[in-house]
């Protein structure tokens, strides 16, 4: 007997009150300690074969189905309601794909009331249904899987129940059919309705003979456990959902046998954190593995390790072999423990050292902040410590050509920089992380066999080096990556594969987005064009990215002044409190310290005390609403950024980042999205209308 549970059933449990889950759980545990059943009053659902109710208080009802090898948590709520729902659904194999599937029954009033066409369509076969769209170019474009043959619609994992119901969907009701069908055709459907190809998505096909709760479909929304600490874990969660339950592009990544360095890309909320955190807990099963699972920042690395914590309860030994920090503080352990803690420079003394050579009369021709630039950028970035080196290095990102002389003349700039930080016994991270590359080149162990590395786009050249000289002295599994080109804001492009990171052929790209509502989404997406290529060539498509949920229209809003906007902003964030929003699910979010007065002033004219944040310290975090603030002309991009820019022709990378900047903050949102800023507004929103 195999105890399984539903993605049905958990997203239920989380709308009943803290005391009813309490009660749901301990009958959940019963059942997991005794799989048959026999000591729960047990009551056969006489109009849906094969689903059962156990009583959890006297109103509440926990759904089961049983079929003599597997034992599912279907459901729950209330007396009536839970009947209802079990005398709606079948539990069913696919007749083409194999997987396991909850089928809604079509022929009932509650389905000819949400889907008006339904009733119209009558004794007409699917083929007739089909001639007739095409007889009728009205009727075609008002519903737009008309044209769609049986054999299109059952590739993509429709029930043979909804053929007709599909095709007969008008453009007001495929949000309520979506809501009806397995998550796999609605996410196909919803790619056509919105301009892609059915063909992109049809399912795997099981072979003859296989678990049908084993395919990757089915796994996305039933998961089996291993007695009752598991279902503890699980239920306990206060984790989101798709966290547990993966879409079979997000299970192939993290389970393969990659044999080299692996890059998991995608749009906002697509997943690519909980890639991340499913590939290391994997990692963590091998005997002997120890997995370190590392982003940039702590705030992330600390909710990483929050949902690792989650994710390994019951699973003590992964959890044993697993760490979890932020990459910086990883790599100032380990030089401590290899050369003893660094002292490491600030920004403040290198740029005192660059303004003590200029006085010198160092650096002709070069003012100090195109030196700081360059330090940090080049000399610093990629190690260089000569003036040949300098030469030779590629300048990626910096766009002004520097002859010899002039080479020479800010050399002569960093050379100074080098000696006096070595004198006064400072080391930069640059210098951090080639030591220990060096380290690790030299056959020393760093206690980790594998790193998993979320939010990878943000890597430093340092950084990058270190991780490609961890990767060859390691296992073919030793370096796996996840992250968006589209969300880089911290640093410029360069080359991973000629810093020895090579993800070509092992880079793949996820398109389902579980996050962000599909008009949050397609507004975000705007931003950043079709496609994003990178330094070594590869491209990552932004096109295809199906969202699997809707909501309404972002709200932009340019305004006459800051007062205005403030009304405006204070006057959305009032209006969704209104309607149930918690004040911890609104954040306001500005493009710098500079602006968070006008976001504090909207959220306390509100009166709210929800988070104002930078748009910076947002990277990583998610909220049901946002509002994003101070989109103003001169404000995003940053003003000040641009005329503080030492390399003038360096334009196009700022301005990228800072255009990624506005992406970030708009993809925090989940179901509301504002956009204000006094009039005429960031040149950027002119893509967004």
């Amino acid at each position: 007997m195999t105890l399984l549970y539903a993605s049905t059933f958990t997203k239920a449990l989380t709308r009943l009150t803290a005391a009813e889950q309490k009660q749901v759980k301990i009958t959940a545990f019963d059942l997991a300690q005794d799989e048959a059943g026999n000591g729960l009053r047990l009551h056969r659902v006489e109009a849906a074969p094969g689903f059962w109710t156990a009583r959890v208080t006297q109103d509440l009802r926990l759904v089961l189905h049983k079929d003599g090898e597997h034992t599912l948590l279907a459901y729950v709520d209330h007396h009536d309601a839970a009947y209802r729902w079990a005398e709606r659904r079948r539990l069913v194999p696919h007749e083409r794909t194999g997987a396991m599937q909850f089928v809604v029954v079509a022929e009932r009033e509650q389905d000819a009331a949400i889907l008006p066409a339904v009733q119209t369509i009558g004794a007409v076969s699917g083929a007739d249904a089909v001639a007739h769209a095409h007889e009728d170019h009205a009727t075609l474009s008002a519903r737009p899987f008309a044209s769609l043959s049986d054999d299109q619609l059952l590739d993509v994992g429709v029930p043979r129940d909804w053929l007709d119901a599909v095709r007969a969907a008008d453009q007001t009701s495929v949000e309520e059919l979506f809501e009806l069908l397995p998550d796999e055709a609605a996410e196909a459907l919803l790619d056509v309705a919105t301009g892609g190809r059915i063909e992109d998505h049809v399912a795997a096909t099981a072979v003859a003979g296989a678990d049908p709760f084993a395919h990757p479909d089915a796994q996305r929304r039933f998961r089996a456990v291993a007695g009752v600490e598991e279902l503890k874990a699980a239920l306990d969660a206060p984790f989101a959902q798709w966290a547990v339950f993966l879409h079979p592009a997000q299970r192939g990544p993290v389970t393969r046998d990659w044999q080299g360095p692996v890059r998991v890309s995608g749009s906002a909320g697509t997943g690519k954190t909980i890639v991340a955190l499913h590939r290391a807990v994997h990692l963590a099963g091998a005997e002997g593995a120890r997995v370190l699972l590392t982003t940039f920042s702590k705030p992330l690395a600390t909710a990483l390790a929050d949902k690792a914590t989650l994710m390994t309860e019951a699973l003590p030994e992964r959890r044993e072999r697993l760490t979890v920090r932020a990459l910086d503080q990883a790599a100032y352990d380990l030089y401590a423990a290899a050369f003893g803690q660094p002292s490491l420079a600030t920004a403040s003394q290198v740029r005192t050292a660059i303004e003590a050579a200029m006085k010198e009369g160092r650096g002709a021709g070069h003012d100090a902040a195109f030196l700081f630039e360059e330090w940090d950028e080049v000399i610093d970035a990629w190690g260089i410590t000569d003036v040949e080196s300098y030469t030779a290095v590629p300048r990626l990102g910096r766009k002004t050509r520097l002859g010899p002389k002039q080479r020479e003349s800010a050399w002569q700039v960093f050379a100074f920089v080098r000696d006096r930080l070595a004198a006064r016994g400072l080391t930069t991270w640059a210098d951090v992380y080639a030591r220990l590359g060096q380290w690790v080149a030299a056959g020393k162990g760093i206690g980790f066999t594998h790193v998993v590395v979320d939010e990878a786009q943000d890597l430093s050249v340092a950084q990058a080096r270190f991780l490609a000289a961890f990767g060859r002295a390691g296992g073919p599994n030793a370096l796996f990556f996840t992250g968006d080109l589209g969300q880089r804001i911290f640093r410029l492009p360069f080359s991973w594969a000629k810093l020895g990171i090579d993800v070509r052929g092992r880079a793949t790209v996820l398109k389902v987005c579980y996050r962000t509502s599909h008009q949050i989404r397609s507004i975000a997406d705007r931003l950043l064009g079709r496609e994003i290529t990178d330094q070594d060539g590869l491209i990552e498509a932004r096109t295809g990215t199906v969202s699997v949920f809707d909501g309404p229209e972002p709200v932009l809003a340019l305004v006459k002044d800051e007062t205005s906007e403030c009304d405006t902003v204070s006057a959305w964030l009032s209006a969704a409190l209104a309607e149930g929003f918690a004040s911890k699910e609104l954040a306001v979010l500005v493009r710098g310290t500079a602006q968070l007065e006008r976001g504090r002033a909207a959220a306390k004219a509100a009166c709210a005390d929800l988070p104002v944040l930078t748009m910076h310290d947002a990277k990583g975090l998610e909220f049901r609403g946002v509002a994003v603030m101070a989109l103003d002309e001169d404000v995003l991009p940053d003003a000040d950024r641009l005329a503080g820019v030492g390399d003038i022709a360096d334009l196009e990378a700022v301005q990228d980042t800072e255009r990624h900047l506005l992406y970030v903050a708009a993809t925090r949102a989940r179901d509301r999205l504002m956009l204000a800023g006094v009039a005429p507004g960031s040149e950027f929103l002119d893509d967004l209308k």
